[in-house]
């Protein structure tokens, strides 16, 4: 601050110089008209050069002292530094964990859980990234789910600081002042910053249950489409992400710890599925030979074409079912929580009566000649 201060009256002091040397040279040529321009030069150029030389000086002066000051803040601010370090450091950190264990125990375990909660929260968050890149089908729903449960950590992890705050004031008056009567204090103090910790860590967790009713209704609206036929005027289905091969894999070797039957049901379907691709490519090969065919065998392939499509929309639903599923157990629904379990026997119950739907179809295609 002071070399500011300096800084500033030597701009002023050298721009009142610089003028006044001015002054004083045009008041010599007004006061000696006779006198020549060489003369009237030089005797300006040498009071210029004292002029200088003395400004150079004093800001040598100015920066000297400004230099000084600097270090002297430099060197506070290093102190206060090191006295911060000393309250943070793990030999405080112990001490302060030991002075709140015995003021009023409580408070140590419910800071304890709070840290827990937000450590696995992070991992959860740092899951859901990656969720979201594999299940795009479910970017929405993970996205909220994520936005719900992070504004909830930060605020968690926020209101925490405030008590932690509070209890390292009141351990430094332990350190520094009547241990006594501190403690007595800080006793009642601590009883309602116990309550103050779980309430907001029941607040938190009331956001966990909340994305879990998301979850669960997820589940609900997968549920609800099984069966159903596809529609030709179905919306929205030319942006639908497709399920790609790896996820695919995912999801069939979840689909074994439901059931056997469901799995081997999906592994059907899938056949099912390459057989009306077979058969469309083995009619185009006969219909590039047999050109005057064309007619009965175009429709041949058209029925194929249709039933492929058919098959793929019922193998579709029960992949977007299996994912909600999945996503369901990742994102913390227990395996015998109800959302899940109705799942389970929705698909237990659909798949065979799919299947039957497919086989039939394929039947009649086959008896159609």
């Amino acid at each position: 601050m002071l070399a500011t201060i300096l800084t500033g009256i030597f701009i002023i002091f050298a721009i009142a110089l610089l003028i006044g040397w001015y002054l004083f040279v045009k008041r010599m040529r007004n006061k000696n008209p006779n006198m020549s321009s060489e003369q009237l030069f030089l005797i300006a150029i040498a009071l210029l050069g004292l002029l200088l030389f003395a400004l150079w000086h004093i800001s040598e002066s100015v920066d000297n002292i400004g230099s000084d000051v600097a270090s002297d803040d430099t060197e506070t601010q290093w102190t206060d530094w090191n006295l911060g370090r000393s309250i943070f450091s793990s030999d405080n950190k112990e001490k302060i964990h030991n002075f709140t264990l015995k003021v009023y125990k409580p408070l140590v375990h419910s800071l304890d859980a709070v840290d827990a909660e937000i450590s696995d929260m992070k991992v959860v968050l740092a899951d859901i990234d990656d969720l979201i890149d594999e299940h795009p089908r479910h970017s929405s729903l993970l996205i909220r789910a994520k936005k719900t449960w992070s504004d909830g950590a930060y605020e968690l992890r926020k209101k925490q600081k405030s008590v932690k705050k509070d209890i390292r004031r009141a351990w430094i008056a332990h350190d520094t002042m009547n241990q006594k009567t501190v403690d007595i204090k800080f006793s009642r103090t601590a009883v309602k910053l116990d309550k103050r910790v779980n309430r907001d860590l029941k607040t938190f967790r009331k956001l966990i249950i909340n994305v879990h009713e998301m979850v669960r209704d997820d589940l609900a609206s997968s549920q609800k489409k099984l069966g159903r036929k596809k529609q030709q005027t179905e919306k929205g289905s030319r942006n639908t992400p497709k399920f790609k091969p790896k996820l695919i894999g995912t999801l069939l070797a979840y689909s074994k710890t439901i059931n056997s039957n469901v799995h081997q049901g999906m592994e059907k379907l899938v056949d099912e599925i390459a057989i009306t691709e077979q058969r469309q490519e083995k009619n185009r090969e006969h219909l590039e030979e047999n050109r005057d065919l064309e007619g009965p065998l175009i429709r041949v392939i058209d029925y194929w074409k249709e039933a492929e499509i058919q098959n793929r929309h019922y193998f579709d639903q029960l992949l977007f079912a299996l994912e909600s599923a999945l996503l369901g157990r990742k994102l913390g629904l227990k395996k015998n929580d109800y959302a899940i379990t109705s799942m389970n026997r929705s698909l237990k119950k659909h798949i065979p009566s799919i299947l039957k739907k497919v086989q039939n179809r394929r039947v009649a295609i086959d008896n159609s000649y």
